[in-house]
């Protein structure tokens, strides 16, 4: 890949460049791993960061949304989304009980206050039930579960979900537990059913059922932690080069003076730091991509900005970008650096970052000095 130079289209902000082209295949990589299953998209968090408004009309090919809250249900029909669409945590309360139905969303009942609220009113909904199969978070016990689908009335019970506690690691013998007892509560029951998240899609076949629910993988990150070369990057982070500053042997920079120079240096300043989402956490020698080239941050992360040491011959210029995570850098790789997910990376991004369908630059412009992929 091509250095990216100083263009008339530069600007001070942080963009993540969404690839909803990768975001797509991610897609269509799931619905292979499970061919008799349909398919749940989870689109919950602001599209894990990605952009809601941008990702979820592009998306094809899935029989369903999946989102977290009401309110991210209710954001998706005001885009014109007109599938199903699961809300994963119910209803909190009557008026979102209406929402939901008013708005045609379909809630997971997890408790049977969600059951008695829902009985007490004349409201008709369709709904899954979510059952605890051992993860103990949210969930219905197998007795509450009985108890609700042999309840007389008008209730429309389309599944019963269950979630896993541990299916970034296929082999650890607590998804075997929860699969049995998953399966001795549901087998007998004549509506759909839904266990797989992401991590069983890929590594737990026996858990696909009916529906998949694939989350995480579908933005190029791993459950695991660790990058998987099957997914492709949903979100390429860039910021700026907001000025190459020389230093002398024995300086320091940033807050603290934690990093001082063992000997001359050239340091990038970049305008990106923790009030965008990029975590003060992440500790020197977290890398990052200036012109194909992987150079480590120094000092400490700031509110808007983050210093990065260059090597002695990259030629880098004000106005130039620099790749956070993405093509050239896993978003797990970066994530590792603090002992965290690349979920938390990228659904921690503010409202700071701009989010901008990527469109991939034009060699012949970027010869003559232009980047069009920094354009509006």
């Amino acid at each position: 890949m091509a250095p990216t130079v100083s263009n008339p289209s530069m600007n001070n902000k942080p963009i993540a460049h969404i690839h909803v082209d990768n975001i797509q295949a991610n897609l269509d990589l799931a619905c292979d791993k499970s061919p008799g299953s349909k398919t749940m998209a989870v689109i919950k968090a602001n599209a894990y960061g990605h952009g809601l408004e941008l990702v979820a009309p592009r998306l094809k090919g899935m029989d369903a949304f999946a989102v977290a809250r009401v309110a991210e249900g209710l954001a998706l029909r005001t885009l014109g989304i007109d599938i199903p669409i699961y809300i994963l945590q119910g209803f909190l309360g009557e008026s979102e009980l209406v929402q939901c139905a008013d708005s045609q969303l379909i809630p997971m009942i997890h408790s049977t206050d969600q059951w008695q609220l829902l009985s007490a009113t004349e409201t008709k909904l369709k709904v899954w039930l979510k059952f605890d199969s051992g993860m103990h978070r949210l969930g219905l016990t197998e007795a509450e579960l009985d108890m609700i689908l042999k309840s007389p009335g008008g209730l429309s019970v389309l599944g019963v979900a269950s979630h896993f506690a541990n299916a970034d690691d296929p082999s650890h013998e607590e998804n075997h537990d929860q699969l049995d007892v998953f399966r001795t509560t549901t087998d007998q029951l004549s509506c759909e059913k839904s266990m797989a998240n992401s991590g069983a899609i890929l590594g737990l076949s026996a858990s696909h059922y009916d529906w998949v629910r694939p989350g995480i993988m579908l933005y190029g990150g791993s459950s695991s932690g660790y990058p998987d070369p099957r997914l492709k990057p949903g979100m390429t982070l860039t910021a700026p080069v907001l000025a190459v500053r020389s230093v002398a042997a024995g300086e320091s920079i940033g807050y603290g003076s934690t990093w001082r120079a063992n000997s001359a240096a050239r340091i990038a300043v970049l305008g990106i730091g923790y009030a965008d989402g990029y975590p003060r956490e992440l500790p020197p020698e977290t890398p990052v991509v200036i012109g194909g080239e992987r150079c480590s941050i120094v000092g400490r992360v700031s509110m808007d900005m983050v210093m990065v040491e260059l090597p002695a011959k990259l030629e880098v210029r004000t106005g130039d970008r620099v790749e956070m995570w993405g093509n050239q850098l896993s978003i797990d790789e970066v994530a590792a650096h603090i002992g965290t997910l690349g979920y938390t990376l990228m659904s921690s991004l503010t409202a700071r970052v701009e989010r901008r369908l990527f469109s991939p630059p034009s060699e012949a412009k970027i010869e003559a000095g232009f980047d069009n992929s920094e354009k509006h």
